[in-house]
């Protein structure tokens, strides 16, 4: 009898429905999570061993035994350099069942050991561990027994760690700190305190399965448009046994179901499956569209039983780094779906000092201040650590871009073979880890270590021979074995080879990437970010500092350390010349502050005034700068700094300038060889109508000239729409006494606002404002503020003594006879009567 070959396929077909529909017997990797299994520790060669937490840190276990004070306190630091010159033992005792036993692999693992480490199982040895960055394994089966094993972790402290390997190097290089693969920052920074820890930082668990497992799953996009989407997946299977097994990969969003039949050898097999997403929502970044996930899932069945099962949340999108030779370089800056990407930013460091104080909510918070502040990237600095799952998880999920660095910082670093194989594994893993996703747009291998070696005199430290194989070392680590770690295993990315490309002291606008420190560490005046020639391609680091707000402020200190010159003060100003240095800014735009409180607010007025004219001469420069990352958003305690939120969540004055000044819209007035230029720059994507204003009245409100214009507001680019001699506005008036409203609307709306004035502060005829205000209970943990006043108020700064919360506008002009409403919502908490609350406000007058 003939069988039609159609129905052979519709047989199949059923009977492939049939199995795969069928409830499949649970055999994946079990894991045996240790975090929990009550741990000890104690100073090596003690035997008064005492309860720790893991994932934690020497540091914070002796705190929470009440052993050291609170290490952020005072000047607590000084007092605790001992805790990272000990070696520590931690410890736990741990019982399995037989039926784990069976397993044909049990394998333990630690996603982090801080750093040098050595690993005992039942008084074996298993791990000797050397790098932060790398997580570590051992196949147990064979020491691990039913009850009572004894799991031991032996650190040693990275600071005699460092001076043996110093000591034994050929070359010795100019720091201590690189000789360890251990975060930078650890061993202090100009904005971060000296706290060497060591412990078990990440999880640690025990992972046991038999036949094969998924060990990676890599989604490759290799051609994408909104119509039509080529994927494929790559998988890696690492195998006990030699099986046909069955591997499908699906998407339940996209109707992706692929499944084939895979001939598994003992050992890793690698695995590629294509398949297509018919019309993709594609991944946005921020302020472009909707940076929408699609999640991929690898399974892997053998018969009746589903061996093991991956998934991962991809972006759909083409991304990349776009170098075109132009008449001045090439340029420099990134495109996304075909669309130009200015990029809108900040430079991202280690929110602790101790990685096990920060958790989940942390991490949404800080990426919640970059999305309020309007950004579309963060740079993760090469000092610190390659991040936390979850906080690339949010980047993704918000469409925050990430400039990842590799974890090299300001220092020339080993070229051993041991040294380099230990970073070669250290990139591979973190390549593979991040790689999927969308939001990591770019590695780069060091920060500031070719600048500094090109034009900071490192060499100095060397005889010329020895130079010589000090560059040759650099060479082979940042221009051969990382780009070829990138190339091998994330080939669709760009590699970047250190960030800068340029530093100041020099044009720096032909390609590349740029540090530009003029102001600041060279100490130039702000007016030179206005000058074309400090204006990059890509401006990836600048910044000024401030001290934060007084709340933050008093949290670390006794009211008799609250001034400048106090021990505690310089303890929390790690600048070698911090102060002196915001000192002279001050002298230069404002009135010498009349106290401490007063000089905090003006430093943080200061870096404002200062990086908002950074960003609008960057943002102005569209498109031949098309990105500006200042430095820094956050902090990791509490301490004079360049962040724009100071390590309590605090907005600085900073963080509310970046918000405007990083919005959608805007305008942008400038002045230039005595005339006022007016600039609409624009990230959106499409064109759009547009009103300027602009209004000159004296600082009482009196009106002295205004103009309206219908604009064009001119997608994705920067255009000057008006030039006009300042002469011709102000005419015989006096400048100190002026203030220019510059304002975009679209309707009756206000996109942009942005006032302009003649004189620096100090020079303006400020008189001591009459401020009017009402508040309001809009719910619980919501008040609104309604603000007026007859004259100028110059950076108005509003507070709660006894409230802790954000306010949705603070030091901002109030200009005369306006009305203003800012709204406060509180952090913890809740009021229900506006008549007991006490609002305070500063503004710049009151510092004289």
């Amino acid at each position: 009898m003939k069988v039609s070959v159609y129905v052979v396929i519709a047989l199949f077909g059923l009977f492939i429905f049939n199995r795969c529909q069928k409830p499949l017997k649970d055999k994946t990797p079990e894991i045996f999570s240790l975090n929990e299994s009550n741990w000890v520790f104690a100073e090596k060669d003690s035997t008064q061993f005492l309860p720790a937490k893991v994932p934690g840190s020497v540091h914070m276990d002796l705190f929470d035994n009440d052993l050291i004070p609170e290490p952020y306190y005072r000047n607590n630091e000084k007092e605790l350099q001992w805790i990272g010159e000990r070696d520590w033992i931690y410890k736990t005792n741990f019982d399995v069942d037989k039926e784990f036993l069976n397993n044909q692999s049990i394998v333990l693992c630690f996603d982090g050991l801080d750093t040098h480490a050595d690993v005992y199982l039942n008084g074996q040895p298993i791990i000797a561990a050397n790098n932060y960055f790398r997580a570590w394994a051992a196949d147990i089966r064979q020491h691990v027994k039913l009850t009572d094993n004894l799991l031991e972790v032996c650190f040693r402290n990275a600071v005699d760690a460092n001076t043996i390997l110093r000591q034994a190097d050929t070359i010795p290089l100019f720091d201590d700190y690189v000789y360890s693969r251990k975060p930078a920052f650890h061993f202090g920074w100009d904005w971060g305190p000296v706290y060497i820890t060591a412990g078990i930082w990440r999880p640690v668990y025990i992972k046991a399965w038999s036949g094969a497992q998924i060990t990676d799953q890599f989604i490759v996009q290799n051609d994408v448009s909104t119509d039509l989407a080529r994927l494929q997946a790559e998988v890696e299977i690492e195998s006990l046994i030699e099986a046909d097994v069955e591997l499908i990969v699906s998407c339940d969003e996209a109707n992706v179901n692929k499944q084939q039949t895979v001939s598994l050898k003992k050992g890793l097999n690698r695995i590629i499956c294509t398949f297509d997403i018919d019309q993709p929502k594609l991944w946005w970044s921020n302020g472009l569209g909707e940076p929408h996930l699609y999640t991929i899932e690898t399974r892997l069945i053998r018969e009746d039983e589903l061996m093991d099962r991956e998934s991962s949340r991809i972006g759909v999108r083409q991304l990349k780094l776009v170098q075109n030779p132009d008449e001045k370089g090439s340029s420099f800056h990134f495109e996304l779906n075909g669309v130009p990407v200015f990029a809108k930013g900040a430079n991202y460091i280690p929110q602790e000092s101790f990685q096990s104080k920060v958790d989940s909510a942390d991490y949404r918070r800080v990426i919640q201040h970059a999305l309020d502040a309007n950004m579309n990237m963060l740079r993760v600095w090469g000092g610190g650590f390659y991040e936390e799952d979850y906080f690339y998880d949010l980047c993704d999920e918000k469409g925050l871009l990430v400039w990842q660095d590799f974890m090299f910082a300001c220092s020339m670093y080993p070229g051993e073979t041991d040294y380099l194989e230990n970073v070669r594994q250290e990139a591979v893993e973190n390549v593979k880890r991040l790689r999927n996703h969308p939001s990591v747009a770019l590695w780069c291998g060091n920060n500031e270590n070719y600048i500094g070696w090109q034009d900071w005199r490192w060499s100095r430290h060397f005889t010329k021979a020895d130079s010589a194989t000090v560059w040759h070392d650099y060479e082979k680590l940042f221009n051969e074995l990382l780009p070829e770690v990138v190339n091998a295993y994330d080939p669709s990315k760009a590699y970047w080879p250190s960030s800068p490309k340029y530093g100041w002291g020099y044009p720096v606008n032909s390609d590349g990437d740029v540090h530009l420190w003029a102001v600041w560490h060279a100490q130039d005046p702000f007016e030179v970010f206005l000058e074309e020639e400090n204006i990059g391609r890509f401006m990836s680091e600048y910044g000024f500092q401030s001290l934060p707000e007084m709340k933050t402020i008093d949290a670390f200190t006794l009211p008799a350390d609250r001034s400048i010159d106090s021990e505690v003060m310089k303890a929390h100003q790690k600048h070698r010349v911090g102060y002196p240095v915001i000192d002279k800014y001050i002298k230069r735009d404002y009135n010498w502050p009349k106290d401490f409180e007063s000089y905090v607010y003006v430093s943080q007025v200061l870096q404002a005034k200062g990086i908002k004219m950074a960003i609008e001469a960057h943002r102005r420069a569209m498109p031949f700068c098309m990105g500006t990352l200042y430095w820094q958003l956050n902090d990791c305690w509490p301490v004079a700094s360049w962040s724009s939120v100071d390590y309590y969540n605090r907005w600085k004055a900073l963080h509310y300038k970046v918000r405007d000044a990083y919005a959608n819209e805007l305008v942008s007035a400038v002045i230039k060889n005595d005339t006022v230029e007016v600039y609409l720059v624009s990230d959106l994507t499409k064109d759009m109508d547009r009103r300027l204003q602009l209004k000159l009245s004296d600082l009482e409100g009196q009106v002295i000239w205004e103009e309206n214009v219908d604009v064009k507001l001119l997608a994705n680019t920067s255009v000057n729409v008006l030039k006009k001699p300042i002469k011709d506005i102000i005419k015989s008036h006096d400048p100190t006494e002026l203030v220019l409203d510059v304002t975009l609307m679209d309707g009756s709306h206000v996109t942009s606002r942005n006032p302009l004035y003649f004189v620096s502060p100090k020079d303006l005829k400020l008189s001591v404002p009459e401020i009017v205000s009402k508040i309001s209970i809009l719910s619980p943990d919501e008040l609104q503020i309604e603000l007026e006043s007859p004259t100028l108020v110059k950076d108005i700064m509003l507070e709660f003594d006894e409230l802790d919360g954000q306010f949705s506008d603070n030091y901002f002009d109030m200009l005369p006879g306006e009305k203003y409403a800012v709204r406060f919502r509180l952090h913890t908490g809740q009021v229900d009567k506006a008549s007991t609350l006490k609002l305070k406000h500063k503004s710049l007058i009151d510092t004289y």
